[in-house]
């Protein structure tokens, strides 16, 4: 028969023949690192474009006739909170590029497989828990700065003056941050990097959790937050749970204002213990839960590693062509809120 030539054999028989599994995972490691970088490529596009926003959104209120009454008003900075920063800053931008790299995606954009209200009841007390582990890290963080010498600050927003303030607060603080950071992060960041490893996509997207902050004292809290809401949505397959436990750990500070405003603040610095305790006690009846019911998992069988897979690092160096501008840009941002002690 001519023309034949037996499959994968080397015209040349004096060079070794190929083996078709060794090309197959080589493909597979190009094809990967191609699609990390277009992917860091995006985020961090995506990045650039909310800190656009954002700034275009704070010169156009500084050149208007309402900036005096922004820096006085709790109604208005709340209310620009929640429309500028939260909405079109994170929201919109984040939603666009989910669609620009849905084909990355292995699982709906928004997590919310059914749990049961126990089971999320018990994952919440437990992100409770961690959220206390993560504010006594950054007061760790805090007081060492302070040993050599720094202070580190962050913006401080009114106190609110009216029920109105406080609704709004509640709103600004609470809920739009629990909602609009928790879609933008862990469902459009984290669900375009997850096919690539949980892990890494967890530990990526709280990097970059972290640094859109934009100080020192929350880019710690909220990394160590990422860590826990991308583990929690990763096992459960649902957001909702990071939502609660994210505007449940911001609640405890506007409990705290709403305290102030109403009762003075000699009574607004219980609450913060008051919580701390309640949830502390909660948190242990939800590890307890969530051991018996065999939700929590520790793997110690270690994964069999493809041949040519990249490693943790060389899958964040991929991202790191499109993640330089954007984390420059929040590196330099964060640094400028560590002053000198005076």
């Amino acid at each position: 028969m001519q023309n034949y030539y037996p499959p994968y054999q080397n015209m040349n028989p004096q060079q070794p023949q190929a083996n078709p599994w060794e090309q197959y995972f080589q493909l597979k490691r190009k094809t990967e690192i191609k699609e990390l970088i277009v992917t860091g490529l995006v985020i961090g596009a995506t990045l650039i474009a909310s800190l656009l926003i954002q700034t275009v959104a704070v010169v156009v209120l500084m050149l208007s006739k309402k900036y005096d009454v922004y820096l006085e008003s709790s109604l208005f900075q709340n209310t620009f909170n929640i429309i500028a920063v939260h909405i079109l800053s994170m929201m919109v931008p984040f939603y666009l590029m989910s669609l620009i790299l849905k084909k990355r995606f292995v699982s709906e954009l928004i997590p919310r497989k059914e749990i049961g209200a126990p089971n999320c009841f018990a994952w919440v007390c437990f992100g409770m828990g961690c959220c206390i582990a993560a504010n006594f890290v950054t007061a760790g963080v805090i007081e060492l700065f302070r040993l050599m010498g720094y202070k580190l600050t962050q913006t401080e927003y009114n106190d609110p003056s009216s029920i109105i303030e406080c609704i709004a607060l509640v709103f600004s603080t609470a809920i739009a941050p629990a909602v609009c950071e928790e879609f933008a992060m862990r469902c459009c960041t984290m669900g375009a990097l997850r096919r690539y490893g949980k892990g890494f996509a967890v530990v990526a997207v709280s990097i970059v959790f972290g640094l859109i902050h934009g100080n020192v004292i929350q880019f710690v809290f909220a990394f160590l937050l990422g860590l826990v809401f991308g583990y929690i949505t990763i096992v459960t397959d649902s957001v909702i749970p990071a939502m609660f436990i994210h505007g449940l750990n911001n609640g405890i500070s506007v409990a705290s204002d709403i305290v102030k405003y109403a009762w003075g603040s000699s009574k607004s610095e219980y609450v913060g213990v008051i919580c701390y305790l309640i949830w502390g006690a909660l948190s242990v009846y939800g590890l307890i839960y969530l051991i018996i019911k065999k939700q929590i998992r520790i793997n110690r069988q270690k994964k069999l590693k493809e041949p040519y897979s990249l490693s943790f690092g060389g899958k964040l160096l991929c991202l790191m062509p499109g993640f330089i501008i954007p984390i420059g840009i929040l590196i330099f941002i964060t640094i400028q809120t560590i002053v000198p002690i005076t």
